[in-house]
């Protein structure tokens, strides 16, 4: 076979494997388009004026490409892909995939931890191809540098991606948690929001509230507040995910709140401040605005990163009125300033009779050491956290997921700790 005929043979096998995997949905089962970016390259030595031939070839019907990884079991290499111009001077990929490459310990997040895509010889297409566990589920997005200034941007060639304008894209291999709980509901089916403003003493400002209730459930019906309306309320939406979790009898009905966002001067407080908040000033005000009586052993309080960590100490300061934290990627690396890292484990107290019951999440991602957590890896302390709570009395799982800090693995937590707490008998 000559040259040519090489080619032809390797954009052939990309194509057919490329409409193979658009036969199913985003990574649901094993039919992995194969990278052939080497044939491109051939191709364009060939035929330099084939740039959109070569893009077509490489991006439709959808990127990135997959393909087994034979050196590596239970991994896939994966083809990300952007096409630049003339005047692109630089690709780079965000990603927390990008943790065990990253230059350690981070100081600077876009030279440390981004990596840089290569540009195709003859063309002006930006590739990377890793090698990533086929169980993760992360977001991603291009840093791409034009005269002189970076802008981020999502995959234009991957359908997939979170909600809100201008959501990241998704990339979820074949062993991936399932996505179905994840489908946006019809819009007959959507949940409307009731919207509350609680004044708040504690936090010192007007806090609004996003009231979600549960079709047809009792006022008394399990409750879960959960921190950063954003995040949950457009990006990925937990009220959808709620109804499916309890359509599929996962979880029994359940009400929601979203908080607008956490504080961030709560940290001068020691998060003292959020708890007076969440016992003496929501938890009224849903009783009184919006007629629901939530018992303390079914009112769950969750969040990500630090509201994981403000969710988990309002909890063990109001056990009276929190049963239960999920908490995601918890920040339990954290201290007030001039005290040593991994401050709240601590300062646990004895768990009393009725204590709350702690989820705690981390990704098996979570291991890069920055300035923020002094070489306290987000992993560690959550499995460190994990083990004090457990050694002063308090029921405590740790659920270590496939992915890292961001959202694609926070929301298939939150529906791991959701059944952990409300889906027994």
């Amino acid at each position: 076979m000559g040259p040519r005929a090489q080619v032809l043979a390797g954009i052939a096998l990309l194509a057919a494997t490329a409409a193979a995997s658009a036969q199913s949905t985003d990574g649901d089962d094993d039919r992995l388009a194969i990278p052939a970016v080497a044939a491109l390259e051939a191709m364009l030595a060939e035929r330099p004026h084939a740039r959109d031939e070569a893009w077509r070839t490489l991006s439709q019907p959808r990127l990135p490409l997959r393909s087994i990884d034979p050196d590596k079991p239970g991994h896939a290499l994966v083809t990300f892909a952007w096409r630049g111009d003339a005047q692109t001077t630089s690709v780079r990929f965000d990603s927390v995939i990008n943790a065990p490459r990253a230059r350690q310990p981070v100081t600077d997040y876009v030279a440390d931890f981004t990596l840089p895509m290569t540009r195709m010889d003859g063309a002006d297409i930006w590739t990377l191809t890793l090698s990533v566990p086929r169980d993760v589920e992360a977001v991603y997005s291009f840093l791409v540098e034009r005269d002189g200034r970076v802008e981020r941007w999502s995959d234009p060639a991957n359908p997939a991606r979170m909600g809100g304008q201008d959501g990241e894209s998704l990339l979820r291999l074949d062993r991936a948690p399932r996505a179905d709980i994840h489908r946006p509901l019809a819009f007959d089916e959507t949940i409307p929001a009731q919207r509350l403003t609680v004044d708040s003493a504690a936090l010192g400002r007007p806090v609004r509230l996003d009231l979600f209730r549960a079709p047809g459930a009792p006022d008394d019906a399990p409750l879960l507040i959960l921190y950063d309306a954003f995040l949950w309320g457009e990006r990925a939406r937990a009220s959808d995910m709620l109804a499916r979790l309890a359509t599929r009898g996962d979880i029994p009905p359940t009400h929601l709140v979203l908080i607008d966002q956490l504080d961030p001067a709560s940290a001068d407080h020691a998060y003292r401040d959020q708890a007076a908040f969440i016992a003496d000033e929501l938890l009224p005000a849903l009783q009184a605005e919006a007629g629901l009586t939530p018992r303390r052993e079914t009112t769950l309080l969750a969040g990500a990163s630090r509201r994981g960590l403000s969710a988990s100490l309002t909890a063990l300061a109001r056990p009276d009125r929190i049963g239960g934290v999920i908490s995601l990627s918890g920040s339990f690396y954290w201290a007030p300033d001039g005290e040593a890292p991994e401050w709240a484990s601590r300062q646990l107290p004895a768990a009393p009779d009725d204590a709350p019951r702690f989820h705690l999440a981390a990704g098996r991602l979570e291991t890069v050491r920055t300035r923020t957590n002094q070489d306290h890896v987000m992993l560690e302390t959550n499995r460190s956290m994990a083990q004090a709570l457990t050694e002063y009395g308090y029921p405590v799982e740790l659920a270590v997921y496939p992915g890292g800090h961001d959202i694609a693995g926070w929301r298939s937590a939150l529906a791991v700790g959701l059944e952990a707490l409300l889906g027994g008998p």
